[in-house]
């Protein structure tokens, strides 16, 4: 199936999400969050590295973003994911801007997939891609509202002053540009990855 074939023969909405579709995006949406929370706990361990999370959990989460795609084309299914997320994260701790931004993600992933009956493997792609962009935008843009004052939540938050001020210094200097980019690549990357890893099964299913 190429790019150009849409999932819409998969959709057919149903009269809209059953519960079971609801258990199935929790679920989902819940394992999502924990490929990107193994990922933070890795490169947290170095400050210098910790913005790249987002870019390298994206390879892996973008497989349980088609899989949640694939087995629930229906409108609003993203969306609601993003909330379930965002839910998920805001009560492991996480500053109040990321779970925004997971929101967010959800809503605009939700749109730019569009009506079922038109989906495209591209569309999904580009709809993971701008849901990993806006889980990372939520996150640092505490650093674009706060500046220098980011470091001291940081210590507060019982991290070191010297760790949240180099995570200041890593999104306010050319670098914060890098590691954007990079999360767009990785999720454009990640969302490829997760189309090739569910085509096969897809196909079969006649999807």
């Amino acid at each position: 199936m190429t790019s150009k074939a849409t999932i819409g023969s998969a959709a057919k909405e149903r009269n809209g999400l059953s519960p079971k579709d609801f258990v199935f995006i929790a679920v989902f949406g819940i394992l999502l969050f924990l490929v990107f929370m193994v990922f933070s706990i890795i490169f947290s361990a170095n400050a210098n590295l910790c913005w790249f999370t987002h870019t390298v959990g994206a390879l892996f989460a973008g497989t349980v973003f088609m899989y949640l795609a694939y087995r629930v084309p229906k409108r609003g299914a993203i969306a609601i994911m993003g909330i379930i997320v965002g839910a998920v994260g805001l009560l492991m701790g996480m500053f109040w801007s990321g779970p925004v931004g997971i929101v967010v993600g959800g809503i605009v992933a939700d749109l730019i997939a569009g009506d079922p009956q038109k989906r495209t493997k591209t569309k999904l792609i580009c709809a993971f891609a701008a849901f990993t962009f806006c889980f990372w935008l939520g996150q640092i843009s505490l650093i674009l509202m706060m500046g220098e004052a980011y470091a001291e939540m940081c210590v507060q938050a019982g991290m070191t002053l010297e760790y949240g001020q180099t995570l200041v210094n890593s999104i306010l200097s050319p670098m914060g540009v890098v590691t954007g980019a990079a999360t767009i690549a990785g999720g454009l990357v990640g969302g490829f990855i997760g189309t090739k890893v569910f085509s096969k099964h897809f196909a079969k299913l006649g999807m």
